[in-house]
């Protein structure tokens, strides 16, 4: 049954026949459209019903132009027409129609040697459920079983209310372990310290996945990837490790870049705070410059490991209790700030849906940093952000 097969864009005719020849049955993770959706308010519905379905669920194929029999695959039905607009008209759709949007839905019309196309519609597992059909004036959830599509009922929506609370939960305690890990130097490697050395910077990026059990690097690809996977502000050398992989350098580190075989990014880095006459300081432009670096290129590396989508991203300080937040311009001035309250801030996990630009992935973590002003005193950073462009690069004074 190749149509299963990890890249969609090979499935070709034969694994579309195959289906016929196995007798596939219609179940949870597969469903037979003999017609394409069509226009009507009610055929786009249905369209958006099958979709969160599966998004709800377990994920699964829709498979447009086959018809069926009793459930069985029986025949193919090859749709005739322009297929890139078709597949433009349901990517709409589906962009459009259903709340919060199902990250990596996968589309491809294959091609029938007698005319017309067979379109595979591949939908992930959700790892942020659950999601409702929101088109025209429709609010309504739905899961999979194997006699198909049915609404939730109030039961199985509490359940599913409740996986994804769970989820955060995990994502929360995993991110206040390791950063306490990383605070008593008990990391992947002990990190630098001493004086010249204050405040550590921890980076985390999460797959949704890890916490379900759904990724797993090659860690031999990982290898490969090394230029993407450099630490924060510095370089070093890769390393397979029995956590993963890694990019560390010899001696004692300011900072590794850790992969752990789940898909999850741990980045370090020592030296975020300075003495300075008044205080304690976090020089914000050293501090914002690495991060904004280097998380795109951690986002890459992860999509060219085949780690799906959406990703949480938290940054936490530590060592930093007493500190204000400095520039070199002064834009910051100690006298409208309070200092810090505590050891360690863990910023709010910020959500990164899909992949994107390097720009959005920077812009998706600036409601975290906003929280980092806040710990000082201040409304928002707005004004001290705005001294960098959409690349990450300063252009203040």
């Amino acid at each position: 049954m190749s149509v299963f097969k990890p890249i969609l864009e090979e499935v070709v005719e034969a694994d579309v026949l195959q289906l016929i020849a196995d007798g596939q049955h219609e179940g949870r993770n597969i469903e037979f459209k003999r017609d394409m959706y069509g226009n009507a308010d009610a055929d786009k519905k249905e369209f958006l019903k099958d979709l969160s379905s599966f998004s709800n669920s377990a994920g699964g194929l829709l498979i447009i132009g086959i018809d069926e029999a009793q459930g069985i695959a029986a025949a193919v039905a090859p749709i005739a027409g322009n297929s890139d607009a078709a597949l433009q008209r349901l990517e709409q759709i589906a962009r459009t129609g259903i709340e919060p949007r199902v990250v990596g839905i996968q589309m491809r019309a294959v091609p029938i040697a007698a005319g017309g196309f067979v379109y595979i519609v591949r939908v992930p597992r959700s790892w942020n459920p659950p999601h409702r059909v929101s088109y025209q004036n429709t609010n309504r959830f739905y899961l999979r079983s194997s006699a198909g599509a049915h609404e939730a009922s109030v039961e199985e929506l509490r359940a599913v209310f409740s996986n994804g609370a769970d989820m955060r939960e995990k994502m929360a305690a995993y991110i206040n372990e390791r950063t306490h890990k990383v605070g008593e130097n008990a990391g992947v490697v002990p990190l630098a310290h001493g004086p010249g050395l204050e405040g550590r910077l921890v980076l985390h990026v999460l797959p949704f996945a890890a916490f379900a059990g759904g990724a797993q690097i090659d860690v031999s690809e990982a290898q490969n990837l090394s230029n993407l996977l450099q630490p924060i502000a510095s370089t070093g050398n890769r390393r397979i490790n029995f956590d993963g992989f890694m990019v560390v350098r010899n001696g004692v580190p300011h900072g590794y870049t850790q992969v752990f075989r789940n898909g999850i990014v741990e980045a370090t880095k020592v030296r975020i705070t300075a003495e300075h006459p008044h205080g304690w300081r976090i020089p914000m432009r050293s501090f914002l410059e690495p991060i904004f670096e280097r998380l795109p290129s951690y986002i890459r590396a992860l999509q060219a490991l085949d780690v799906p989508p959406p990703f949480g991203v938290s940054i936490s300080l530590i060592e930093v209790e007493g500190s204000f937040l400095g520039a070199n311009n002064n834009a910051l001035g100690f006298e409208d700030q309070n200092a810090i309250d505590r050891p360690t801030l863990i910023l709010p996990m910020q959500t990164i849906s899909d992949f994107g630009s390097d720009a959005s992935y920077r812009a998706a973590i600036t409601p975290a940093l906003h929280a980092l002003f806040n710990a000082v005193g201040l409304a928002n950073g707005e004004e001290f952000l705005a001294n960098f462009n959409q690349d990450g690069a300063w252009i203040g004074l």
